[in-house]
Order: C-alpha cells, then sequence, then structure tokens
C-alpha cells in the first residue's frame, strides 16, 4: 500500500498469473494484491510496497493516490510519518477471471510508518515498513495479511528539466490462512514529471521499468509501465484525481506478456488536519498472449485515512 516522500511518484501495474489449476486457491489473492497496491483505494502514504513515491501535499489530503500527484516544496513536519486507515471496496471480478465472474465487497486495514530525509543535495532516502489485512464478505477463502518492507532513493536535481528519478527496493510477504504464498523482491527504477497548470491544477507523466525475484517462480516478472495522471484541487478541503496507466508484465517463468490499463478517479474531503475520507472508482483491463488470463474489473468504494508526522 503507499507510503510517501518529499516529492515524486511512479507507478507501476500488475497482475499476477498461476496456471489454471490453483488459479481459485493462490492467484487471486496475489493479483489482487498487487493490482490494489496501484489503484487509488490504499489508506497508507508515503511509498507504496512497490517503491510507489508518493507526492507531500500538505494544502490537501495527506493520503494516497495509486501515485500522488503534485509536488510541493513546503518544508516537511518531521521524517517520520505514521499513517492507517479503513476502507470497504466492491468489485465485480473478485478473481480476475476471464469468465464467471463473481462479485464481492472487501474491508481493508492498515498501518505503516515511514522515514524520510535528505542526504545530498537534491537527494532524498526513505524506508518504509507496513501491514495491511484483506478480509472478504463472500469469498473468504480469499483473505489473507500483506506485510511489506521497502527502502529508497529521490533525485530531483536542478537544471534536469523538472523531471525527478528515483529507484527503489522493497520486500513483499502475502500470508493467507496462516500459509505463505508469495514472497517477493522488487527493483524499481523511474522518472517523472509535473507540469503545473495553475495553483489548483496539474499534469503528472513517467514511466518505470521494474525487475522481481518471487516466490513461487510462476509469480515472478519483470515490469515496464507509462502513466498520466491529472489532479485538481476544487477547494482547500476537495481535491479529484484521474489516472491513466498502461504497463506490460514480462513472466520469467513462463514467457507469457501481459498488456494491464488502468483509469481511475478519485475524490478526497480532508476531515481535519491528520484525517481524509476517500471515494473513488477505478476499472481494469488486462490482456494476456495467454488468453486464460484475460480479465476486466472494477473497484469502487471508500473509506477513511490518518495520517500523523513527527
Amino acid at each position: 500500500m503507499s507510503f510517501r516522500p518529499a516529492r515524486g511518484i511512479f507507478i507501476v501495474l500488475i497482475s499476477a498469473g498461476l496456471q489454471c489449476a490453483h488459479a481459485q486457491q493462490t492467484v487471486p489473492p496475489i493479483e489482487q494484491a498487487r493490482l490494489f497496491r496501484e489503484l487509488p483505494t490504499s489508506t497508507n502514504t508515503e511509498v507504496d510496497a512497490n517503491g510507489t513515491a508518493l507526492a507531500d501535499d500538505d494544502t490537501t489530503s495527506e493520503d494516497s493516490f495509486g501515485e500522488q500527484l503534485i509536488l510541493q516544496s513546503q518544508p516537511r513536519v518531521g521524517p517520520f510519518v505514521v499513517t492507517g486507515g479503513a476502507s470497504v471496496f466492491y468489485t465485480n471480478n473478485v478473481a480476475l477471471t476471464r469468465h464467471d465472474t463473481v462479485d464481492d465487497a472487501f474491508f481493508v486495514a492498515n498501518v505503516g510508518v515511514s522515514w524520510t530525509s535528505p542526504v545530498a543535495p537534491h537527494l532524498e532516502a526513505q524506508i518504509s515498513a507496513y501491514s495491511s489485512i484483506f478480509r472478504y464478505d463472500a469469498t473468504s477463502s480469499l483473505d489473507f495479511e500483506d506485510l511489506g518492507l521497502g527502502a529508497g532513493l529521490f533525485w530531483g536535481p536542478d537544471h534536469f528539466a523538472g523531471v525527478e528519478l528515483f529507484t527503489y527496493y522493497s520486500f513483499t510477504e502475502l500470508i493467507s490462512h496462516g500459509e505463505e504464498i508469495l514472497r517477493e523482491h522488487l527493483f524499481t527504477a523511474g522518472a517523472q514529471k509535473v507540469f503545473p497548470l495553475g495553483r489548483a491544477h496539474s499534469f503528472v507523466t513517467g514511466a518505470t521499468v521494474m525487475a522481481g525475484v518471487a516466490e513461487p517462480e510462476s509469480a515472478q516478472r519483470d515490469q515496464a509501465g507509462l502513466f498520466l495522471a491529472y489532479r485538481l484541487q476544487v477547494t482547500r478541503s476537495v481535491g479529484v484525481e484521474f489516472l491513466y496507466r498502461f504497463a506490460g508484465h514480462f513472466y520469467n517463468d513462463t514467457g507469457r506478456i501481459d498488456r494491464n490499463q488502468v483509469l481511475s478517479a478519485t475524490v478526497r474531503y480532508r476531515l481535519g488536519e491528520c484525517a481524509d475520507i476517500n471515494a473513488f472508482f477505478s476499472f481494469a483491463d488486462n490482456r494476456s498472449d495467454d488468453s486464460a488470463f484475460d480479465y476486466n474489473a472494477v473497484v469502487n468504494g471508500g473509506g477513511l485515512s490518518a495520517t500523523v508526522r513527527f
């Protein structure tokens, strides 16, 4: 889920798949966890489990956006950030399958902590950790816990056309009903650029590449992604964000290639200095050279998040 350094965003799209014989047991939790981290649904802050660097925005919500959009130059309150959240979601395709889709509601609670500090001019380092639980209504067999650690560097040099570069390492473990179903090491590098359109809105575009080492090997893959996002601050308390992102997923074990697209819209309302309420809609489309892994999925819902800086 998400954690946020002082500046930067990057987007990585993920959609996992194992062999069809195991699809109803292990694939859905892995796929849902990976996809969820990149949708505007997480309520942690700072950097997500995949190392997604989120921008610091002290004038709006201290929340998560699968990637936050506006870079701010305001001073940070402190290097430590503790976050937590609780959300309820609905999806029309809980197992991310091509046929015989099943809808369901699920609950997510998460907590995270991060430390971010300058280590050189224009260079910041970050260390983060998080934990999340997913609980499904009708398909409780998909319940799982998501644990992660990460560390990264974020570089925004002067006279570099406003482009920010970043690199990130993260470790993720998924546990379902007491059994580990995924252990993954991810190495990410990317770049982003913000195009301010005024005080209240901006565009952000960027690209990422990612290499992963995973157990089981059937879930291991490399990725490359592009994104375009737009953010509008309607009032001091209300913000709206729109996102499009495209990624290729290159599976090491089978040679499979997936093409994944996500469209999303998010509305946030700041309840107070440390709390937000969020509502969102997202649509994901996955097309694979193995048609058994084609799917469409809608996820929508909302929740509360809290952020404390010190």
